[in-house]
């Protein structure tokens, strides 16, 4: 199998994460057509990155569905818990990253800095981040203590989010975004522990600073 990668993608780094994490035999590679061009989009309908090259030919876009692929077809290591619950709660650590963090406070800020209309003025977005920075520490304290578990698909589907707040926001001036949120800080040092999150996240700061240009 081959993973169609590109390094500053968050959605692509979990992806990576999990295959370092499980140790799987998955080439990672740069997609076959330059991202967001019509070549792109016609060999890939979806036109997102990552994407999963399976081993008939066939494709899997989207990271979480990737990653759940790959654990069902690989659960050697497996990185979901046991049972509903423990799965539901995972999930919810996924989807806060896909449908609350993402859109509602990094995506703005990484538009305007993509943009080249500056940073200054952009107290609605800043404060937008720090609103959902706010529900994430009273998700964490609403579930189960993290340090009291192993790592899973939710850990990992969040870490690369959580490292776009720390790499965005000294853009707009705030220099520890997570200082007001003890669990989220905590949270993130102790995901950031782990070999494999530290690898893909390392190889994601790199990309994003040439990606700026710095």
């Amino acid at each position: 199998m081959k993973l169609y990668n590109l390094d500053h993608s968050p959605y692509a780094t979990r992806v990576r994460m999990q295959i370092y994490k499980k140790d799987l035999d998955v080439s990672i590679v740069p997609p076959p057509e330059a991202f967001r061009t019509p070549a792109f989009t016609a060999h890939f309908p979806l036109g997102k990155i990552p994407i999963l090259e399976l081993d008939d030919g066939g494709h899997l876009p989207d990271s979480w569905v990737i990653m759940e692929y790959l654990e069902d077809v690989m659960p050697s290591v497996s990185l979901c818990p046991q049972g509903a619950t423990g799965r539901a709660q995972m999930q919810l650590l996924a989807r806060y990253a896909d449908t609350c963090l993402g859109p509602g406070g990094l995506f703005p800020l990484f538009a305007l800095v993509t943009s080249g209309a500056g940073t200054a003025g952009a107290e609605q977005q800043v404060a937008a981040l720090d609103e959902e920075l706010a529900r994430l520490e009273r998700l964490l304290g609403y579930l189960p203590d993290f340090e009291q578990r192993p790592l899973h698909l939710g850990d990992i589907a969040l870490a690369p989010h959580m490292e776009y707040v720390q790499l965005l926001a000294p853009m707009f001036g705030v220099e520890q975004p997570l200082q007001q949120y003890p669990r989220v800080a905590a949270w993130r040092d102790w995901v950031a522990a782990d070999a494999a999150v530290a690898k893909g996240v390392g190889e994601m700061q790199a990309a994003v600073r040439a990606f700026f240009g710095g």
